[in-house]
């Protein structure tokens, strides 16, 4: 497999942001990560170690769903495209008690970043929210399953998330393999 030359560094700002950038031939892209609150109070500006970040300032004042959300990234592309994205804490217990917790953006499914942070053996089929499978259940937080057409209201109400197809909106912990108390 072949693997072209990249750089990478990261940088730690006093407003308690990182900045990370990472560059090979043909790509570009840097990625900011601030706690939630620290935006909240202020404005990002453009930041010179980050050139892509187009001006003018992204302001986050308006954005209540940050309240909830533990840390942010700023994502940016030689398109100079700007995309922020709230992170969030969520912990998957497992029949057994195991628990794993780890970091899930709000614009990746929870199995998905399950997936991607190490956790195994999680239940899935369809991955598509047309099926049962990866049901869970919501102990704390919120999820957005929109994207889902297995479950109905009254089974989300009582907390019922399918993994595959539920974006975290705060953070959460859900208890998996849950299948078996629908039927």
């Amino acid at each position: 497999m072949f693997q072209s030359p990249a750089t990478s560094s990261a940088t730690s700002l006093s407003s308690g942001a990182t900045v990370s950038d990472r560059t090979a031939p043909g790509l570009a892209m840097a990625t900011m990560r601030f706690h939630s609150q620290t935006l909240l109070r202020s404005t990002v500006q453009a930041i010179p170690i980050c050139p892509l970040v187009a001006s003018p300032p992204v302001s986050f004042n308006s954005l209540g769903s940050l309240n909830k959300c533990k840390s942010l990234s700023l994502k940016s592309s030689s398109r100079r495209e700007v995309a922020a994205m709230a992170v969030y804490k969520v912990k998957l217990i497992t029949p057994s008690g195991e628990e794993h917790e780890f970091d899930a953006p709000d614009d990746a499914y929870i199995l998905d970043s399950a997936e991607n942070a190490g956790v195994g053996e999680l239940p899935y089929s369809c991955r598509a929210g047309a099926c049962s499978t990866c049901l869970g259940k919501l102990s704390t937080g919120s999820v957005d399953q929109s994207d889902g057409s297995f479950l109905d209201e009254n089974q989300m109400e009582e907390g019922y998330v399918l993994t595959c197809v539920a974006y975290p909106t705060a953070d959460c912990v859900i208890h998996t393999h849950k299948e078996g108390d629908l039927y």
